[in-house]
């Protein structure tokens, strides 16, 4: 299949072949350009847990029996992942290290090394997953990783270290917020935002300097970078509907990003079409439930697409919502885009994983790739080594993750830089109601917000049940808007998809109903799948 983009020139999209008989495989490239595939196959021994790691070239030939083996999961994890290290050498599995001799390319003995977390973490009350993403910097000695619990997600940084029977994380350190805001000293009894560093950690970049990631905009959630020797939070993408990581290229001029903007009935865009600013604590308690509607629902049964999205990182950090970059997903639907997304040494070649829905029969998978027949790559940014706890401002010394109470800070008043303020409070119950009220407010004095939203939740972003968004919201000035909606998620289990509510409420109404309007765009959320 050959695309055209007036910017990018041809993107050739294709399958990359693996080989007969295996099924439920994943695959990603290694730092050589090969590409590193696990897999079952129908003459596996009848073991649990037994997998099968070759690498081949990208277009199915050379290939190379790396492991064939059961990789044990230990209780906690979040399965298994396949990070490769920049020596070519070894691959970090989340619990182990799979080292290959003399390399992945060429390797005729492979072993598997266990990874010894911290021992704190050892049946530690509260933790929902003790890593759920896992990456590795280009040095091969850092790592970093993200932990759950029912309430929050913390990120970790530490030097990974080989040992005789394992490797064991040493220098291990806090990399993500700890406080989201502070008194404001110019303003009594008002408070200011922290940057929030938070989202699950996709991938060293800047040499392993800094971390990509999902973060916090003013909309849903955004494509973030990281840096690790500053303060600063850098925004990537700008859209108004749910967003995910953006995986960079070796040049780091390009860039893949998972994202349903494409899928106009399902990327919950009508949430986000108005700019909320400061309300973060309130938007944050239904990301989860949209994460369930945009992405597990519609890789489980629902119509639509996550992605991928190909995107210039410069355009896409300028021109913000005006950039909608290209759109990678099956025209047919069929397929789903499934993590991870990799890249090819040379930068012009990108790769994927996609899987049919889960209601359309067994599941079929493909590896999937795009050539950039166009472009010439800038070259692989170089390495450094990554910094340490003492060379990160905002980073802090090991301790456990515990459940932020955000309602301990709450109410929380922003001043408005220009008029105005920002209210965040709660209303306490067994569900409570969170809400940003906008009084009169305005930080760039040309646009003008009253109103609120409100978000009535689980006390845990992971539970089942019902999450109930409002919203009556005006914008007046340089941008015009108005937000008069209301939506009713359901979810019966803790995998269960979120199911958009269009039941007949108590009141005799529908229980989803309105619209948001933003600069002459409308979206109303009949349209939305259920």
């Amino acid at each position: 299949m050959l695309i055209h983009d007036k910017n990018l020139g041809h993107i050739k999209l294709q399958d990359i072949p693996v080989p007969d008989g295996a099924y439920d495989f994943f695959g990603t490239y290694t730092y050589s350009g090969r590409v590193l595939v696990s897999y079952h196959s129908v003459n596996d021994p009848k073991e649990e847990d037994w997998y099968n790691v070759i690498t081949i070239n990208d277009d199915g030939s050379g290939l190379r029996e790396i492991f064939s083996g059961v990789i044990p999961k230990i209780p906690g994890a979040n399965g298994i992942r396949w990070m490769c290290f920049s020596d070519n050498k070894r691959i970090l599995l989340g619990d182990y290290v799979l080292e290959c001799s003399p390399d992945l390319d060429r390797c005729i003995h492979s072993e598997l090394i266990p990874v010894k977390y911290p021992d704190e973490f050892n049946n530690a009350p509260g933790i929902f997953c003790r890593w759920s993403e896992i990456i590795i910097a280009p040095d091969n000695c850092h790592m970093a990783w993200t932990t759950l619990t029912m309430n929050t997600a913390v990120n970790y940084l530490a030097k990974l270290v080989r040992n005789e029977k394992n490797y064991s994380l040493k220098e291990v350190c806090v990399i993500s917020s700890t406080e989201l805001a502070k008194p404001d000293q110019d303003n009594e009894g008002y408070s200011t935002l922290l940057p929030v560093r938070g989202g699950e950690v996709k991938q060293f970049i800047w040499g392993g300097k800094a971390l990509t990631m999902v973060g916090n905009g003013d909309s849903i959630t955004e494509s973030v970078v990281q840096p690790l020797e500053s303060n600063e939070i850098i925004q990537i993408t700008d859209t108004p509907g749910y967003e995910e990581t953006t995986i960079f290229s070796p040049d780091e001029k390009m860039g893949v990003v998972m994202s349903p903007r494409f899928s106009t009935k399902t990327n919950c865009a009508i949430f986000g079409l108005i700019p909320q600013p400061h309300s973060m604590i309130t938007r944050s308690k239904m990301i989860n439930i949209l994460y369930m509607y945009c992405v597990a629902g519609v890789r489980a049964f629902r119509k639509g697409n996550v992605g991928p999205v190909l995107i210039d990182i410069e355009r896409s950090k300028k021109e913000g919502r005006k950039y909608e970059g290209v759109n990678l997903s099956d025209p047919e639907g069929r397929w789903v885009y499934y993590s991870p997304i990799s890249w090819h040494p040379d930068s012009t070649r990108a790769m994927w994983n996609e899987r049919t829905r889960m209601t359309e029969g067994p599941t079929k998978c493909r590896l999937r790739m795009c050539h950039l027949l166009d472009y010439t790559s800038k070259g692989v940014v170089p390495s450094f080594v990554t910094p340490d706890m003492k060379d990160i401002p905002y980073a802090k010394s090991f301790s456990l993750p515990k459940d932020q109470n955000i309602d301990e800070i709450l109410p929380l008043m922003i001043k408005g830089k220009n008029r105005g303020r920002v209210v965040n409070s709660v209303e306490k119950a067994e569900q409570p109601v969170y809400i940003s009220k906008y009084e009169d407010f305005s930080d760039d004095g040309k646009s003008i917000y009253n109103g609120y939203i409100s978000v009535k939740a689980p006390s845990s972003i992971f539970a089942p049940g019902k999450t109930i968004f409002e919203a009556d919201l005006e914008v007046k000035g340089v941008h015009n808007g108005e937000m008069k909606l209301r939506a009713v998620f359901n979810r019966e289990g803790v995998h269960a998809p979120a199911m958009l509510s269009f039941n007949q409420g108590e009141d005799g109404k529908t229980e989803s109903r309105g619209y948001s309007t933003y600069d002459g765009v409308t979206l109303k959320i009949e349209d939305m799948e259920i």
